[in-house]
């Protein structure tokens, strides 16, 4: 339920915080940017694949779009959404006030680095616009195969085209990131961007024994793109 604020506070709020990706429907008014996370179909996607779950790790939760869309969900009863930038996560904190949305829970880490694991198990984990921006992928793949058995994902990758390096033994190419300044980049310089092959080696060699290819976004103005659920 919103919260009982008048609509020029909360004007004033989301001016305060700006600049925003994510757009918000607060009390019949649009604010925010231009992404509507919370009706993305890439939620629809997720249950789909995983409709029974009841506790999820999001990883990149943004300003929260897509964390309070999971959480709408009856069944859920866990959301916990982790952030690398603390200004994003003052945002997510600002909407779950205004949505009363007590079933999410945000943390702010750096996802190159932490440890899933002291997060504790999850029915299944969310990924959706932050593996690409890593200079590792492969090791938070290897993070999420700790902590649950079951992972959606949505990431850019390299086409074979592309693919001029070999890191770790993964075929790819380096993608330049803008860094902690820019909302919508990766926190460091750099990242590594696997082809489809590569990505699934990643998958497979780390437990998880099915990968459904949901989609492959051939024209993708980003870049190529791939929807995929893994089980172990």
């Amino acid at each position: 339920m919103i919260q009982p604020l008048v609509q020029t506070d909360i004007g004033q709020e989301f001016k305060r915080l700006e600049p925003w990706v994510t757009r918000f429907q607060i009390q019949d008014r649009a604010y925010g940017g231009s992404f509507d996370a919370m009706n993305d179909g890439r939620i629809s996607q997720f249950f789909q694949y995983f409709p029974n779950v009841s506790t999820i790790l999001e990883l990149g939760a943004l300003e929260g779009g897509h964390s309070f869309a999971l959480a709408n969900r009856p069944a859920v009863k866990r959301v916990m959404s982790t952030e690398g930038r603390p200004h994003n996560i003052q945002k997510a904190l600002f909407v779950q006030r205004l949505f009363g949305a007590e079933k999410v829970e945000f943390l702010q880490v750096n996802l190159e680095n932490f440890e899933l694991s002291t997060l504790g198990a999850f029915d299944a984990v969310f990924c959706s616009g932050l593996l690409y921006h890593l200079p590792e992928p492969w090791r938070l793949i290897q993070r999420c195969a700790q902590v649950s058995p079951n992972l959606f994902l949505w990431t850019h990758y390299a086409g074979e085209n592309e693919a001029e390096e070999r890191v770790n033994g993964f075929r790819g190419k380096w993608h330049g990131e803008g860094g902690l300044g820019d909302p919508t980049s990766g926190l460091s310089k750099k990242s590594f961007w696997p082809t489809l092959g590569s990505l699934i080696s990643m998958l497979t060699t780390n437990g998880f024994k099915t990968v459904h290819l949901i989609e492959n976004e051939l024209k993708h103005p980003h870049g190529l793109a791939v929807t995929v659920a893994a089980t172990s």
